[in-house]
């Protein structure tokens, strides 16, 4: 174990981090503040920065720290065990305020009602539900790529239509909701809403192939600068299409090992120095529109172990 003294949101320059797979506590004294795994301490500490400076939560809730405890590990399923056990057995004041999860997001579908495709913090609504997503700005500039790819909407206005229309950037779903406009001639939003579906929700939907193919012309033609646009736009529709794999399987993934065992997505059980410990995670009742939606505070812990399961259990 590393202490290190935490002073005004900082650790002391000459510090050494510990590189790989840690689980850190802050504290004040002996009282734990709140906890974490992270694969990358000193990118974490960055955030935890950045973010005391700019939300007076953060700022109170480290300022009050002192202590910094690391404990590194040579498995993310072990810096796992770790964090659950201590959740267990301490009282974390601060532990659901600094929790980072709460810059998730959720994607959110329906073809029939404007603005179609959108970003939510929750799914308290009626919408369609794919997520969470970490980081909001990653889930528009998919929105944005598919947008100009496919001609969906992706309305960045609350008024309708917008000069996407006029461009020829979007077909102009939204005139389906105007009132002036005959029936005949208003758009099918039934027919959105299912390229909504077959665009959002399948991961082969053949949209990051046409992708690289496009790009691989480019490169043939030697037009390397519109090539490299397009790079960024392939490990975008890449990450897309692997978050979406894993939304797919998690609500459903169950396995055991020797010191730990997984059910519905979330570690059930473990064996931590020779104490076994049961976590009891209902399985939750989802509601039909959350098709691909799991809790926010949920997320971290089941990327986890469903990376652990394709690495230990496939192929």
């Amino acid at each position: 174990m590393i202490c290190v003294k935490w002073d005004k949101n900082r650790c002391p320059k000459n510090i050494e981090l510990p590189s790989g797979w840690v689980f850190y506590s802050f504290r004040q004294g002996d009282q734990p503040l709140w906890c974490g795994i992270t694969p990358n301490l000193a990118q974490r500490l960055k955030v935890v920065r950045q973010k005391a400076e700019s939300d007076p939560r953060y700022g109170e809730n480290t300022a009050a720290a002192d202590i910094l405890q690391i404990e590194t590990y040579p498995r993310a399923i072990d810096a796992l065990i770790r964090f659950k056990v201590f959740l267990r057995l301490h009282q974390v004041t601060f532990q659901h305020v600094m929790r980072t999860s709460r810059d998730y997001v959720y994607l959110a579908l329906d073809g029939h009602r404007f603005p179609f495709v959108c970003v939510k913090e929750d799914t308290n609504d009626d919408w369609s539900y794919l997520g969470p997503w970490r980081g909001r700005f990653f889930l528009t500039d998919v929105m944005d790529t598919f947008a100009r790819i496919l001609k969906l909407p992706y309305c960045e206005t609350d008024s309708h239509p917008c000069v996407k229309h006029e461009t020829g950037a979007c077909q102009g779903w939204c005139l389906a909701l105007a009132e002036n406009l005959p029936e005949a001639e208003k758009p099918d939003l039934a027919k959105l809403d299912t390229l909504l579906r077959e665009t959002y929700l399948h991961p082969q939907n053949g949209i990051l192939e046409m992708v690289s193919q496009e790009r691989d012309r480019y490169f043939d033609d030697l037009e390397f600068a519109k090539a490299d646009l397009l790079d960024e736009e392939i490990d975008k529709l890449a990450k897309y299409r692997d978050w979406l794999g894993f939304l797919y399987v998690t609500k459903s993934l169950s396995f055991s090992e020797e010191d730990f065992g997984v059910e519905n997505g979330l570690l059930s059980w473990c064996v931590y120095e020779g104490v076994r410990y049961e976590f009891v995670n209902a399985l939750d009742s989802y509601r039909e529109n959350e098709l691909l939606a799991i809790n926010l505070n949920d997320t971290d812990e089941a990327r986890l172990l469903y990376e652990y399961h394709v690495k230990h259990h496939k192929g």
